[in-house]
């Protein structure tokens, strides 16, 4: 698929009022609160998150942004959900007009539902207007239904990343990891595909029960898990470490992990997908994912340069396709 320049400029003009009169923002009505909110100094990039939303809880941009201050944050990618079929709907202008507001903050991504007959001319168009990577791509469609197909080789003419949701079971999301994303691979050399949610990381171990089971499976990891496999032959392979489902593959076998992380190192991000609002889980029963990841991380990770990698390095890698 080759991108033809004319059309590519039209699209991005076209969008570029689309996105100005869309009406689902939840954010548009408040502009004044996000003004007030101060960009985080800092002497340099220490921690970037790989995965934050904002609507979290009806988290706004400046709720999203004290979250990032309260956990050190200093860079984040923003993900877009445009169907709402997760529980949130937080579509990509939101993230733009977030990233006008914070461009030394946010890194802007955008989403656009597979399903309808516009998404590459959207996708384009967002291009256009400053958005780095495709995601969450999360949608109640089969990982290797074409239309996702054309999503990821758009990705890869583009030189983007992009963050993709595996859910097998009933009402799943890009079901099918272990039968259709290396063909994906295999094809694609410069997407960098960033893997999450549950399926993702039950896949660290080679003893995967069935996902009507369990999604979050316990006890001990069995070596030989398909994503590792996978990483080690594809180098534009991420893993994103964020929510429960990889809190709580790091903490299932906390001895299998610490050789993971390190044989990973270069292709683990820090993520943490996390709702609230203060870095202290104020509206999130008094939890907080960024917080908790942080302190396994530094535990469990010895050695301060692979700490740096998983930190920032390689979102920063992932994104620029370093």
């Amino acid at each position: 698929m080759q991108i033809n320049r004319r059309r590519f400029l039209q699209t991005g003009l076209a969008a570029t009022a689309a996105v100005a009169t869309q009406s689902g923002d939840l954010n548009a009505a408040r502009p004044q609160d996000d003004k007030d909110v101060k960009a985080k100094p800092s002497s340099g990039v220490s921690l970037v998150d790989c995965h934050l939303h904002i609507h979290h809880f009806d988290r706004s941009i400046a709720d999203t942004i004290r979250h990032m201050d309260a956990t050190g944050t200093d860079k984040a990618f923003i993900l877009p959900l445009e169907t709402g079929e997760g529980g949130l709907v937080l579509t990509a202008d939101t993230v733009l007009q977030a990233w006008s507001q914070h461009k030394d903050r946010i890194i802007p991504f955008c989403q656009c539902d597979v399903r309808k007959p516009d998404v590459i001319e959207r996708i384009l168009a967002y291009n256009k207007l400053g958005c780095r990577g495709v995601g969450e791509q999360k949608e109640h469609v089969p990982l290797n239904d074409r239309r996702i197909e054309r999503v990821i080789a758009l990705c890869d003419e583009l030189n983007w990343p992009i963050t993709i949701h595996f859910q097998d079971g009933d009402n799943g999301y890009n079901q099918g990891l272990n039968d259709h994303l290396e063909t994906y691979l295999k094809k694609f050399k410069k997407v960098r595909i960033i893997g999450h949610a549950q399926t993702w990381w039950a896949n660290i171990s080679a003893d995967v029960p069935d996902a009507k089971k369990s999604l979050y499976p316990k006890g001990p990891v069995k070596p030989g898990g398909k994503i590792e496999k996978l990483m080690a032959d594809y180098p534009n392979l991420y893993a994103d470490l964020s929510a429960g489902s990889g809190y709580n593959a790091l903490t299932r076998d906390e001895e299998f992990t610490i050789g993971f992380l390190e044989r990973n190192s270069k292709q683990i991000l820090f993520g943490s997908d996390c709702p609230c609002r203060d870095g202290a889980g104020e509206n999130f029963k008094g939890q907080c994912y960024s917080t908790q990841l942080q302190k396994l991380l530094k535990r469990l990770i010895k050695d301060p340069e692979r700490l740096k990698d998983v930190f920032h390095r390689n979102a920063m890698r992932a994104l620029n396709g370093e």
